[in-house]
Order: C-alpha cells, then structure tokens, then sequence
C-alpha cells in the first residue's frame, strides 16, 4: 500500500504540472492579449485536443511541435510544468511547520493553499520577466493579494496561539523596508536601468510572506548570487557586457530558498 505521504506527494506533483502548463500559457496569452477560452498553437491557431494538453507527456510525445504546423513550441513549456510539478511536491516535503499541516490545523492548511496558488503566479512571472524582460502588472498585483492574505492567516494563527507581540509587527516592517525598499530604492536611483519597478513590486510579496527582517536579507543576498551565479557565464559566453537581465525570476528562486530553510536561518542568526 502507498504511504499516504506519498501518495499526496504524488498528486501535487501532478496538479502542479498541469497548473505549470496553464501559468506558461496565461504568460503568452497576457502577452498576445489572448483571451480565447481554448489553447491553440500561436502560430498556425489550431486549437489544441485535450490529448495535446497532456502535462510533459504530450511535449514529449509531440517532440515539442505544434501537431499540424510542426513549428517548434520551444522549451519554456516542459520547463515550466516540471518545475512547478517538482514545487507543489517540493512545498509539502519542505514545509516548515509539517507537523501542523500534517495534522489538520486550519491556519497552516490555508496557507499551504495560498502558497501553493502563488507559486502558480510567481511562475506566470518568472516566465514573462524571462521571456519580455518585464513583469505584467495585473500578475504583481495578484501576487500582492495572495501574500497579504497569506500573512493574514499566518497572524490569526499567531494571535489564536497567544503568541502575538509588537516584535511580530517590527519584523514586518524590517522586512518591507529591507527588501521592496532596497529595489525601490535602486529603481530610483539608477532610473530604471539597474532593476524595474517590478521588481520592487514583486519584493512585497516576498517580504510580507517571509514576514521576518533576517529571512528578506537573506532573500536579497541570495537572489542575487544565484542570479550572479546564473547570469554572469550566460553574459560571458554571449559577449553582452550590458544585457538587460530578467531578475524576477532569481528574486523568487532566492525567495523559495530561503522560505523553505527560515528554521534553519532563523536558528542561525540567534546563535
């Protein structure tokens, strides 16, 4: 018999390929200003069967072509279902407080769920910002919603436990000014020439989910090397010294990081 563990391990993974599939396609269609309510191919417009619709497998079994015109759909779409399928089980296995969410507590149930559904954003995101160098601002916004309801819960589950202090609200305020308030800051001062706006936008999000002033540090030192480490041989090899550089999706691989090891930075900063 499956562990049940795995068993769920194993549906999210599944539902977050599926959902992968469908943020790769509101990216293109918010680009296009698509707003058909069936799939179809962008270049020759044939309207995608369910057997096409397959996460991975049907890529997979199509090559990566359209099934009539042949034209290459490109790798974005695989990519985008398999890293989202590996973040919906990758959350549940991560999860920081798993003993509660194991067992049923409402509060940490809720924000499993609106985790879950931000991730489905940040992916939209990620490939936008990837693929346009730039960040719709209807997904910012969303983001936004999603992570102030998700601190919302996060505080009635702090006030339900007794635990509430003014320290609660001081962390807070650390991270927003630490995180959203350095982009803001860069966007200003280089006049949009070293970050955007949305990246700054997108830093609320992850500095009131995170909801910690050490844990957005960390956000920031992190999603900057790993964007350094990522970009940095990219540029060499390509010889473009000045390339603008997507950096939504680093602010958010940094964000995932450092969301799923708090226990272990929090431990580390008041050692």
């Amino acid at each position: 018999m499956i562990d049940m563990n795995v068993a769920v391990i194993i549906i999210l993974a599944i539902m977050g390929a599926g959902l992968g599939s469908f943020a790769c396609c509101q990216a293109w269609r918010i680009r296009k200003h698509d707003k058909s309510a069936r799939s179809h191919c962008m270049n020759c417009d044939y309207q995608l069967k369910w057997y096409d619709n397959i996460p991975v497998l049907s890529w997979l079994m199509l090559g990566g072509k359209c099934r009539k015109c042949h034209k290459k759909i490109g790798c974005t779409e695989i990519f985008a279902e398999l890293v989202t399928a590996l973040l919906f089980a990758g959350s549940y296995f991560l999860w920081p407080r798993a003993a509660e969410l194991n067992s049923g507590d409402t509060f940490e149930i809720i924000k499993f769920v609106l985790f879950l559904a931000q991730i489905v954003v940040f992916m939209i995101l990620a490939v936008y910002d990837a693929k346009w160098k730039e960040m719709p601002l209807s997904m910012l916004i969303a983001s936004a919603v999603i992570g102030f309801a998700f601190y919302g819960v996060d505080l009635a589950a702090v006030i339900a436990h007794g635990d509430f202090s003014a320290e609660v609200l001081m962390n807070l305020l650390g991270a927003i000014v630490i995180l959203p308030g350095f982009y803001y800051f860069m966007y200003k001062a280089s006049k949009e020439t070293w970050v955007g706006s949305g990246d700054a936008i997108l830093c609320v999000p992850l500095a009131v989910m995170l909801g910690n002033f050490w844990l957005a540090m960390f956000c920031l030192f992190g999603s900057n090397m790993i964007g350094s480490l990522v970009m940095v041989p990219v540029t060499t090899v390509k010889r473009e010294k000045h390339a603008m550089i997507p950096f939504g999706p680093f602010l958010i691989a940094g964000f995932l990081v450092v969301y799923f090891m708090q226990d272990a930075i929090i431990k580390f900063v008041s050692f």
